[in-house]
């Protein structure tokens, strides 16, 4: 993956974070299913090419992922229904997001290895920015933290006061918007400040 190609990739994940529920407890499964989709594709992508069958690749890979979804989807039916109902359509948007990434299977590193480990930073960083989004809106909107069981979440009070005067705001889609707004132009920084580095060298 390219180093353009990872910000969109990861931009446009976290912009998919804003339709789904105000709770960290969804947005913990959403984030394991976008690392499993990430790397799952990269071992497709790298089948396909042990196989020789180039040609194809790419209607391949999204059949494939497309596979994947559904069952990854099915498991998270049979665990937890009631997430599974919440969070519906958000899971077949982030395979569309992968495929929707200009360059984003074509890897500037010669080895496997390489872009594995490339595109376990990228998992990493999405991952860190996806809890702090989740973890900010839920306290700010409800003063609480929750984590997804089989029976849906399990809420746990951390600020009282907000617990018993929620703010709608932060649960809102313009409050997921002013979030994601902060949290993008942090990931901009960091691109940014990763490429001089590189420069410098």
């Amino acid at each position: 993956m390219t180093k353009k190609a990872s910000f969109l990739f990861t931009a446009l994940c976290l912009s998919l974070f804003v339709p789904v529920p105000p709770r960290l407890g969804f947005g913990l499964v959403v984030l394991l299913y976008a690392n499993i989709i990430v790397f799952a594709v990269l071992f497709l992508h790298a089948l396909i090419d042990y196989l020789n069958i180039k040609k194809y690749k790419n209607p391949a890979a999204m059949t494939g992922t497309l596979g994947i979804t559904m069952l990854l989807y099915a498991l998270l039916t049979v665990w937890s229904p009631i997430i599974a109902f919440t969070l519906g359509f958000i899971i077949y948007i982030i395979p569309v997001s992968l495929f929707m990434s200009n360059g984003f299977f074509k890897s500037e590193y010669p080895t496997l290895k390489q872009t594995a480990y490339a595109s376990l930073k990228d998992a990493a960083v999405l991952s860190v920015l996806g809890i702090l989004f989740f973890t900010i809106r839920e306290i700010l909107a409800y003063g609480t933290l929750s984590v997804p069981s089989s029976n849906g979440l399990r809420v746990i009070t951390v600020i009282g006061y907000i617990h018993a005067h929620p703010v709608f705001f932060w649960a809102t889609v313009p409050g997921a918007l002013v979030i994601l707004a902060g949290l993008l132009g942090v990931l901009s920084f960091m691109y940014r400040r990763y490429a001089k580095g590189e420069d410098a060298q």
